[in-house]
Formats: structure tokens, C-alpha cells, sequence
């Protein structure tokens, strides 16, 4: 079982008996080995009803998680203030990839057969940032010193658990056509163990070329956390022109794989050994 847990707690597509918002308590680990589901009378919407569900949740499972993350902007004081009742960190993050399907498949085949269903909503957790921040750039000591794209097939991401990593977070992909092609990014440094801290802290999401209107320039942003973006690398063209088309491709093949990509970090590409390895998405 994952010592990272993810959560939502907030009002579903549901109306009870006296025409009130149904509201319900997901958690789940990012593997979904266990699945927690509560619904919460709409009167006890509060920290304190969720710091009782959490204690029976660790006691029930037999496990503490090392943080529990959420992304519910709304939802932020009480999630975090129920976590801090029961002595387990709370996290905003937009890295709920598990919650985010989870959710969308109870909006599928869970609500609709439900009394008092109202109109599915189609983006149930949304994890894009209306408001985000403007990028900043990477601290310089943590900036590698070159960056190359590659790609793998999916089916060859089936043994990565085995592979050699210091820090690291898979996804499961097996969903996908073993033979789609997922890219990513590898972050060459001579300080990888520091980067790939670093990275590990700032829960990376998704990596994203950005270009202007007139396509000669074009950034390497990473988002992570819960709002936060960050510039890997400035492209201009012409010098920069094969790295802005591998910038091209890389969104091509995040647009063939829903959404999924990688990050990795390396002290160099001849070591069969990671410093880092991330499995993103991006919502497409």
C-alpha cells in the first residue's frame, strides 16, 4: 500500500431526502489497494468530523500515511486543518491523478444510479489553475546542465518498479496500447541527487512548452504543487530551433498518450541508475 494518500471531501451530484447536497469523503491510496468512501451529513461538514474519519481510516487499514494530498481550493482550511487534528500532513497538490479518475468514474457508473442525481459534472476535480502563478525561474543551483527528450514505448514502462531510482513516482499506464509512444524529459546534472530532492518536494505535475505568438520563442515550464510553475529552460529560435521542435513533439506525444509524460533526472545517460523519475499528466 502507498504511504501517499489522496482525498476529496466535498458535496456530490446528489440530493438527499430533505433536497440537501449529498457531500462524501473519498481516500485512497495512489495505488487504489484500499478505497475509502463516507458520506457526511451536510451539518458536519467540518475538521473535526474529518479528523474522526481519518483516525478510523489509519485504524482500519493499519497504515499512516507520510502525507495526504488534496486539491480542493475550497475545501483547503478544513482539509488541512482535520489532517493537523490527527498529526498527518496535509498537501495541496495538483498531483491526484488516482482521486481524479476515481472521481471520474463514480460521475460515470456510481451517481447516476443514485436517488436524487442531478447533471453529471465533467470535470469533477478540476486540477487547471485558473489563476497560477507566473513562472519563476529555477534556482541556478538546481538547474541541470542539459536536458535531452526521449521515448519509450508504453509496454516498456511494465517493469519500472524494478528500475534503479532514488526518488520517484510512478503511474499506472497499463491502460494504454502497449505500443503508444510516451515521452519525456531527462534533466542531465552533475547535482542530480539535489535536483531530484528538490523535484520530489515540489510534487512536479506536468511539463509544458510554451511558445509566443510568433513561434520563435518558446519555455520549458513545469507546473507542480498546487499553483506553482516553474521555467526549466528559454528557447529562442534559430539557435534553439531543434530543441523547440523537440519541445513540439513531446506535446504531440502528450496529446497521444492522454496527457501522459515523464520527467527524470540523471548525473548522465550512460548510468542505468535515476536520480529522479516522475510519471506526469496533463489534463487533455
Amino acid at each position: 500500500m502507498s504511504n501517499i494518500w489522496e482525498l476529496d471531501f466535498y458535496s456530490r451530484p446528489l440530493l438527499d431526502a430533505n433536497n440537501k447536497k449529498v457531500w462524501e469523503l473519498l481516500i485512497c491510496d495512489r495505488d487504489r489497494q484500499f478505497e475509502w468512501v463516507r458520506e457526511c451529513p451536510s451539518s458536519e461538514v467540518n475538521s473535526e468530523w474529518l479528523a474522526k474519519q481519518l483516525t478510523e481510516c489509519v485504524a482500519t487499514t493499519g497504515q499512516t500515511p507520510i502525507k495526504i494530498r488534496f486539491f480542493r481550493p475550497s475545501m483547503t482550511n478544513i482539509i488541512m486543518r482535520g489532517c493537523n487534528l490527527v498529526g498527518i500532513t496535509g498537501q495541496a497538490s495538483r498531483r491526484v491523478f488516482t482521486m481524479s479518475a476515481w472521481l471520474v468514474e463514480r460521475m460515470m457508473s456510481i451517481y447516476p444510479n443514485r436517488e436524487g442525481f442531478q447533471a453529471v459534472d465533467p470535470n469533477p476535480l478540476p486540477l487547471k489553475v485558473l489563476a497560477a502563478q507566473d513562472p519563476k525561474p529555477v534556482p541556478d543551483a538546481l538547474m541541470g546542465e542539459r536536458w535531452v527528450l526521449v521515448s519509450l514505448k508504453a509496454g516498456e514502462f511494465a517493469e519500472a518498479k524494478e528500475w534503479s531510482m532514488d526518488f520517484s513516482e510512478l503511474l499506472d499506464i497499463n491502460h494504454l496500447d502497449p505500443e503508444t509512444i510516451v515521452s519525456g524529459i531527462i534533466i542531465v546534472s552533475a547535482r542530480a541527487t539535489a535536483l531530484a530532492a528538490w523535484m520530489s518536494g515540489v510534487d512536479p505535475v506536468f511539463i509544458k512548452f510554451e511558445r509566443n505568438l510568433l513561434g520563435d520563442r518558446c519555455q520549458m515550464q513545469l507546473e507542480a504543487s498546487a499553483d506553482a510553475r516553474w521555467v526549466l529552460a528559454n528557447l529562442q529560435a534559430p539557435k534553439d530551433q531543434e530543441a523547440i521542435a523537440q519541445g513540439a513533439s513531446l506535446e504531440k506525444a502528450k496529446q497521444n498518450a492522454q496527457g501522459f509524460h515523464f520527467l527524470a533526472v540523471q548525473t548522465n545517460l550512460e548510468e542505468e541508475h535515476f536520480a529522479g523519475f516522475w510519471m506526469l499528466k496533463e489534463a487533455i
